[in-house]
C-alpha cells in the first residue's frame, strides 16, 4: 500500500528511523522537526501524520502536541500520536480529542507498520462509504419536512444531534428510518467524520464479529486479507445500527461490551481497540414487549434508548407526498433517460388519498412503475397503480364483486400499458403468466 506519511518529532535520529522504515515499506515520508514548520508541510495533504506530543519547548505536558492535533484535525488529516511509556494517559486524551491511534516509543516495526497499514485502509474505506453515497435512493438521500409532524421531528433532531447520546428510531418498515439517522449525524459535531451503516439483520451469525469489530488475515477459513470493521471505520463519527431487533440474543452481550467500554477486539487480533462512535439505531420491533419475552437484553436497550425518536408513517404526513413523489420522478425519470414529467394534480390527490402500507419506500415503487410505462410529459392518476386501489371504473364501482374488481383492474392495466402483457403484468404485480391466466378464466383478450 502506497501513501505519504508526515512524520513530526523534534528528535532527528526518530525522524531518520521511521523515513528508513516506512520508505522501505514502499510509503511516501516527508520528516519536519520544528512543531512551526508542521502545518506548512500539512498543505501535501498526508494521508496520515506520525505526531510526537512533546517537543523542546514542552517537553512534559503533551499541550503542545495537543494544540498541533486540534489544528490537523480542522484540515481533516489523521493523525497517530507518538509517546514515551509514562505519557500514554496524555495519549488517550489526544484519542478522545480526535487522533486515530498512539503508538509508544520505543516502539516495535512490525506493529507500527501494521498500525499505520491498518489506518490508511480506514482512510480508503471511508472515502468509498462517501463515494456510495451518492447511489442511494431519493428517500435515503433528501430530507422533506413539510407537514406539522416532520416539523416536530426537525426541531427535535436539531436538539438531540448536539449531544453524543445514543439515539433509538423507531417505526414502520421504509418510513426512512436510515434517513433519519443521516439528518442526526449532518447535525452533529460529528458531521465531518463518517456515517457508518449496517443492517443487522443482513449479517450471518457467524460473521458478526467480523462485521462489526473487523479481522485479522488468516483467523477463520475465508480470512485471505485483513477487514477493518464497522466500529473502527465509525471511529470520531455515527454507527447506525439499523433492525436491531433482529440481533441473536447470544450475540447481544458482544454488543453490549463495546457500547460499555468502547473496547473491542479484531477476531484473530490479540491487541484491543478503542471506538469513539456515536450509536444509532432502529427498529420496527417492539422491543420492550422483547424484553418481557427474554428475546432482548433489557441492559442493552438502556444503552440504546438514551434518547428515542419515532420516525411517522407516510400516511400521518399526507402534506410531504407531493415533494416526495416528485423526487421519486425526478430520480427515475433519469435513471431511465426518459423526459422529465410533472405529476397532475389528479395524481397528487390520489397519491395523498392512499394509505400505504409501504410507506416511502412503496410510494418509489409505484413511482417507478409509472415512470417507465408512461409517455409524454405529464404523469396522471392513469398510471398510478397501487396494491388494493379501488380503480374508479363504473362497473368495479357499482359492484363489490371481486371478480368484476379483477376484471375491471386487468382492463385498466392493458388499456394502460397498449395491450402488452408483460408491461400490464408488471403494472398489476403479478407475472406474464399469472395474468395469462386470467385472461382465460374470464375470457379477456390481450396480445
Amino acid at each position: 500500500m502506497s501513501g505519504l506519511i508526515l512524520v513530526a518529532d523534534d528528535d532527528e535520529d526518530i525522524c531518520l528511523a521511521l523515513d528508513l522504515l516506512l520508505s522501505s515499506a514502499g510509503y511516501q515520508v516527508v520528516t519536519v522537526q520544528d512543531p512551526k514548520l508542521l502545518m506548512q508541510a500539512s498543505v501535501q495533504k498526508p494521508d496520515l501524520v506520525l505526531l510526537d506530543m512533546n517537543f523542546r519547548s514542552d517537553t512534559t505536558s503533551g499541550q503542545e502536541g495537543l494544540a498541533l492535533l486540534e489544528q490537523l484535525n480542522a484540515e481533516h488529516i489523521p493523525v497517530i500520536l507518538m509517546t514515551a511509556w509514562a505519557s500514554v494517559e496524555l495519549a488517550v486524551q489526544g484519542m478522545l480529542q480526535g487522533a486515530r491511534h498512539f503508538i509508544q516509543k520505543p516502539w516495535h516495526n512490525r506493529q507500527l507498520l501494521q498500525l499505520v497499514k491498518q489506518q490508511l485502509e480506514h482512510q480508503q474505506l471511508q472515502q468509498e462509504n462517501q463515494q456510495l453515497k451518492q447511489l442511494l435512493l431519493p428517500e435515503e438521500t433528501t430530507w422533506i419536512a413539510v407537514s406539522p409532524v416532520m416539523q416536530q421531528l426537525e426541531q427535535l433532531v436539531r436538539q438531540v444531534a448536539a449531544t453524543d447520546a445514543n439515539i433509538l428510531i423507531l417505526g414502520e418498515n421504509g418510513t426512512g428510518k436510515s434517513l433519519l439517522a443521516q439528518r442526526i449525524h449532518q447535525f452533529s459535531q460529528r458531521q465531518q467524520a463518517s456515517f457508518i451503516g449496517v443492517n443487522m439483520a443482513a449479517i450471518p451469525e457467524t460473521l458478526f464479529e467480523a462485521e462489526l469489530f473487523g479481522h485479522e488475515k488468516g483467523a477463520f477459513t475465508d480470512a485471505k486479507q485483513r477487514r477493518v470493521g464497522r466500529f473502527a471505520l465509525a471511529h470520531q463519527g455515527t454507527l447506525f445500527l439499523d433492525e436491531i431487533g433482529c440481533l441473536p440474543l447470544h450475540l447481544q452481550p458482544k454488543l453490549l461490551r463495546v457500547l460499555e467500554s468502547g473496547d473491542y477486539e479484531a477476531v484473530g487480533a490479540s491487541q484491543s481497540q478503542y471506538s469513539n462512535a456515536r450509536i444509532i439505531s432502529a427498529t420496527n420491533a417492539d422491543l420492550a414487549q422483547m424484553v418481557h419475552k427474554g428475546q432482548f437484553r433489557q441492559d442493552l436497550l438502556y444503552r440504546l434508548n438514551t434518547l428515542v425518536l419515532q420516525m411517522p408513517a407516510l400516511r400521518q404526513r399526507k402534506a410531504d407526498i407531493p415533494a416526495l413523489a416528485e423526487l421519486a420522478i425526478t430520480h427515475f425519470c433519469q435513471k431511465y433517460r426518459k423526459p422529465l414529467m410533472k405529476l397532475t394534480k389528479e395524481a397528487q390527490h390520489q397519491l395523498q388519498s392512499y394509505s400505504w402500507p409501504g410507506n416511502i419506500r412503496e410510494l418509489n415503487h409505484v413511482i417507478e412503475r409509472a415512470v417507465l410505462l408512461s409517455h409524454g410529459a405529464s404523469l396522471d392518476s392513469s398510471a398510478l397503480v397501487m396494491q388494493g386501489m379501488v380503480v374508479p371504473e363504473q362497473a368495479a364501482v357499482q359492484s363489490l364483486d371481486l371478480a368484476s374488481m379483477e376484471q375491471a383492474l386487468i382492463r385498466k392495466a392493458l388499456a394502460q400499458s397498449g395491450n402488452q402483457l408483460t408491461e400490464a403484468a408488471v403494472l398489476l404485480g403479478i407475472t406474464r403468466h399469472a395474468l395469462a391466466r386470467r385472461l382465460e378464466k374470464y375470457q379477456m383478450q390481450g396480445v
